[in-house]
């Protein structure tokens, strides 16, 4: 009686999977079908409740997947939710390289052929991400200290470091912010200075990462603290574990830095142009002074920093000097003045 099922009226099948809402929900087990029955002279079957088996083959033939249904049919149209009837659709069923659907009405023979089913089923797949489906998705790794670290004297101080396996080739974005503070406090007459930056080696930072922090040695006694944030974008030249450093140094003073966070984030993909990171900033004088010419690396990072009084004394003669021009600029007002009388 049941002959075939009427492929010019399946469109694609005209399956689709219902997914619940998101992208990140987990996905359902069940699929909608819709079909047309028509008898053996090719006529719609009589409108009717109908007993029907549909069953789920792989490439060999083998079943994978099985279950009965009550369908009302009406002008030899019905309609299904396959999986909804105690046999959950899931990503087993569909991990093979051909998927078949067999469909038996009654106690007539399986309705031959088969129906091939195409792409849209094996969205179940995503409900079971297998690691041969990882190949360059993002990625994040994240660190988090909610606690003061003491910086070395003119040495690098590691706050935090970060380790991030990256599937393919791409970029890292590296993401850091805390908090910089003079503890246990500022002394006048002192020089409080560090820098903090991110760098993919815990020896120096890259010449866009030195950020500085500074109280002067005329500011008075006390506790001085800011919050700060950075960004650094690094290359990924392939597949591998890449570590980056949150780094400060400091130069001068007690300074400390707390309540890190530190996030990297891959991207297999860059959709506009990626600037190489800039070279290396060496530990310089401890006044911001940069590379000397004709220093070398390794004598840069063992330069000692001047000593406080030198600061102290070039704070003097800024002084002095922007005291002559006041006194310069007040006499040509006193000139002007006089002529307009």
């Amino acid at each position: 009686m049941f002959s075939y099922i009427n492929p010019k009226l399946l469109p694609a099948l005209i399956m689709f999977i219902l997914l619940a809402g998101s992208i990140g929900a987990e996905v359902p087990g069940s699929m909608n079908y819709q079909g047309y029955l028509t008898d053996d002279a090719g006529n719609p079957v009589a409108d009717s409740i109908y007993n029907v088996t549909f069953k789920i083959y792989d490439e060999t033939n083998t079943k994978r997947w099985e279950e009965s249904h009550q369908i009302a049919v009406n002008d030899g149209l019905f309609s299904v939710q396959l999986g909804s009837n105690g046999s959950p659709l899931n990503s087993d069923v569909f991990n093979h390289t051909e998927c078949r659907l067999g469909i038996t009405v009654g106690s007539d023979p399986e309705i031959i052929p088969r129906t091939q089913l195409n792409t849209v089923p094996y969205s179940f797949k995503t409900g079971s991400v297998q690691s041969d489906d990882i190949t360059n998705e993002p990625g994040v790794a994240a660190y988090s200290g909610a606690f003061y670290v003491y910086l070395n004297d003119l040495d690098y101080t590691t706050l935090c470091s970060l380790t991030i396996d990256c599937p393919a080739e791409g970029y890292v974005m590296a993401v850091a912010h805390g908090r910089i503070a003079t503890l246990p406090q500022h002394t006048e007459g002192n020089n409080s200075y560090a820098i903090v930056g991110i760098s993919d080696d815990p020896t120096y930072l890259p010449g866009n990462q030195d950020l500085d922090f500074q109280i002067d040695s005329a500011s008075p006694s006390g506790v001085y603290s800011i919050p700060f944030g950075m960004t650094g974008m690094f290359t990924v030249p392939s597949a591998g574990s890449y570590t980056y450093y949150y780094l400060a140094y400091e130069y001068s003073g007690s300074v400390s830095v707390a309540d890190m966070q530190f996030n990297l984030l891959y991207f297999p993909t860059a959709y506009g142009t990626v600037d190489a990171v800039p070279p290396p900033v060496m530990a310089s004088a401890g006044d911001g002074s940069g590379i000397p010419d004709g220093l070398t690396e390794q004598p840069i990072r063992t330069r000692p920093a001047k000593p406080e009084t030198f600061d102290v004394a070039q704070v003097e003669q800024e002084l002095a000097a922007l005291k002559a021009r006041i006194e310069a600029l007040q006499e040509q007002i006193n000139i002007i003045g006089v002529q307009g009388q």
